[in-house]
């Protein structure tokens, strides 16, 4: 939930009457920002309490701190229509007492309209009072609630601060997702000073803040992002996969409605670069990469396995964005089969787990490796579990002269002065992480002899090692029959690859001229699609500033425009933004001004030229004090935020006209 629904959802609850809610958060400060404004909204007085300070402003001008037990036997003095933020109460919930008096003045809080928000991070409440209290998590903030962190790291910094374009901008606040928002404010002053260009390494520095959310846990480790795509010898099938399910996650898409993927199942030879691919996609995507492991999960004591399953589950979507390495799944499901039937703990350890894979809907992309995928349970290969199943075969030519090549290099010796076209030739059959051995072997031999590394030490050191495609034959060719018709490979053609490049380069000439028409283009063939939401964004982008009467009229022909809705400011319901327009165009201008997809900019009636406009008085900036009667201020929708925006521009509400 984000933090507007879940304002939403408090404001419903406490004009509702609701007495006690607990409310779970570990940001006590940026929520009694957001409660100090909801209690301005709806015309609340707002009364803070602690152990240490009392109460804030005190009752009746006492200014003697209270206890917890004094100050509410005195909330009864405090006058009707009031909130009241107490923190840090889940330690006296301990005390009979204090929980005997909030059940005493419950009825007192109704008849008064009153109503106490306990605010903390942990909501143990106790039994006496599970009818009477509701409990809600304050969810952390959303990417779009940490652009105005980021902004102002970036104020700090001054002309110190790096040139981002959008693309590294939305990099930078995935990477803080899952961070509260002053874990976010420390992890991008830390990264961004002193960069003026950026690069891979800003962006797997902020991943690596999310570190310690994963401490203390025996099933999980936290990797850094070391390892990227080009580390990858060959296997440009499943790079070419990974790169498009990169795009997905964009905030572009998912204003299409595109859903996250949910992952990818590798199998295959051993030491083909399997676990090396799941590292590589972590650092693409530009995600926290946490390996769980799965057999430690199977073996916990009975019943504590599926609430560690639970927690695991609960955590990585508390992180996410992130990716979930899942390394031999093969193994941790051997005889799953045969165990389903006797273990009823196993079957709903791995139902859960199933259920998990296909239903999450937080960005949490799992990765599973496997070497024999034939024994895995068939539900877990079904379509809807993981996106895709690759089979990573063992390397062809020029993956194996790339792997050499690589390794090389990564080791400070220039690739190009040995001949990697013969010993690519003669390591057929031979894996990734076998070549790495014969380059390392290879280096530390001639540097025991005190001599320089030679094409003859590379062609010893491959004559000396027996390659696993030898040593067990049968099972790998078994492995490759299986994997045929069931599985995707992970290697293109190389000549389809040939044909593949040749089409983007004439893709990208074709591209290259009359921007301008494209991005015309391209919001209108949005809007003929069906994806109007998505159109909205492409349209205001194209024009730079648009007024909501053009729209009206652009849009037309694609969607229901005119109706009997308006907008108007929430903080300010007698501002009008605009009126007739449909439900449906009034709720995506609405949703898009409070995700900070757009933004009003304050403007005279000049752009709306003899447009038809509200028929009110005309507002050209919002006094101090609340406006008496319904007055029309005009706004222009732009992409880019106002220097020095006022909050009240940030959230509408839909009202319906009358006739």
């Amino acid at each position: 939930m984000s933090t507007t629904t879940v304002l939403d959802d408090l404001r419903s609850r406490i004009l509702s009457g609701y007495p006690i809610l607990f409310l779970r958060t570990y940001e006590e400060q940026r929520w009694e920002g957001e409660l100090a404004e909801l209690a301005l909204d709806i015309e609340r007085g707002l009364v803070t309490w602690s152990v240490t300070a009392g109460p804030q402003p005190p009752v009746s001008g006492d200014t003697t701190r209270l206890d917890t037990l004094d100050f509410l036997s005195k909330l009864s003095e405090y006058p009707p229509e009031h909130l009241f933020l107490l923190k840090d109460m889940h330690p006296h919930l301990s005390d009979a007492r204090i929980v005997r008096k909030l059940r005493d003045i419950i009825p007192e809080l109704i008849a008064q309209r009153k109503t106490l928000l306990l605010i903390g991070p942990v909501d143990e409440v106790p039994f006496d009072l599970v009818k009477e209290v509701t409990t809600l998590e304050l969810p952390i903030p959303e990417m779009e609630e940490m652009r105005s962190e980021l902004q102002t790291v970036l104020d700090s910094l001054a002309e110190k601060a790096p040139e981002l374009t959008e693309a590294q901008t939305e990099r930078l606040l995935k990477a803080v997702l899952g961070l509260t928002a002053h874990e976010a404010r420390k992890a991008f002053t830390r990264t961004l000073q002193g960069v003026e260009v950026m690069t891979d390494d800003v962006f797997t520095a902020l991943v690596s803040e999310k570190r310690h959310m994963v401490q203390g846990s025996d099933l999980l480790e936290f990797f850094d992002l070391e390892e990227g795509i080009d580390d990858i010898g060959g296997l440009d099938g499943l790079k070419e996969w990974i790169t498009q399910r990169a795009q997905a996650f964009s905030a572009d898409a998912q204003g299409r409605g595109i859903s996250n993927p949910k992952g990818v199942l590798l199998a295959g030879v051993q030491g083909c670069g399997k676990s090396l691919s799941a590292k590589a996609i972590a650092r693409l995507l530009g995600f926290p990469l946490v390996r769980l492991d799965m057999s430690a999960l199977l073996e916990q004591q009975r019943g504590s396995s599926e609430h560690n399953l639970r927690e695991v589950l609960r955590l990585m979507e508390t992180i996410a964005p992130s990716v979930l390495w899942m390394e031999e799944i093969d193994k941790a499901f051997a005889g799953y089969e045969d165990e389903a039937g006797t273990d009823a703990t196993m079957a709903r350890l791995v139902g859960r787990f199933l259920t998990w894979l296909q239903e999450h809907k937080e960005p949490v992309f799992v990765v599973a490796t496997a070497n024999n995928i034939a024994g895995l349970p068939p539900e877990l290969l079904r379509r809807g579990r993981f996106d895709e199943l690759f089979f990573v075969d063992l390397p062809n030519y020029y993956e194996r002269k790339s792997i050499f090549e690589i390794h090389l290099k990564r080791r400070g010796w220039r690739p190009d002065k040995f001949d990697t076209d013969a010993l690519a030739q003669s390591s057929d059959g031979y894996s990734g992480a076998e070549i790495e051995q014969i380059v390392n072997s290879a280096i530390i031999e001639s540097y025991s002899k005190g001599g320089v590394l030679s094409q003859d030490d590379l062609n010893d050191q491959k004559e000396l090692l027996v390659p696993l495609s030898v040593t067990m034959e049968d099972k790998i060719f078994a492995l490759r029959e299986w994997a045929r018709s069931r599985c995707r490979p992970a290697t293109l053609d190389h000549r389809v690859m040939q044909l593949m490049d040749e089409e983007e380069r004439l893709g990208q000439a074709d591209v290259a001229d009359g921007s301008n028409a494209a991005m015309a283009f391209k919001w209108k063939a949005l809007a003929e699609h069906g994806q109007t939401d998505a159109a909205l964004v492409e349209y205001v982008k194209f024009m730079e500033s648009v007024t909501i009467a053009q729209i009206v009229d652009d849009f037309a022909p694609y969607m229901t425009t005119a109706g009997e809705f308006g907008l108007v400011l929430k903080a300010e319901t007698k501002v009008v933004v605009w009126t007739r327009i449909s439900q449906e165009l009034a709720d995506t201008i609405s949703k898009y001004i409070e995700n900070k997809r757009l933004y009003l900019h304050p403007t005279d009636s000049e752009p709306y030229g003899g447009t038809k406009h509200p028929n009110l008085p005309a507002l050209l900036e919002l006094p101090e004090d609340k406006v008496a009667k319904p007055h029309w201020m005009p706004f222009l929708l732009k992409q880019m935020p106002p220097i020095g925006s006022d909050k009240r521009f940030s959230r509408l509400t839909r009202i319906k006209m009358g006739r």
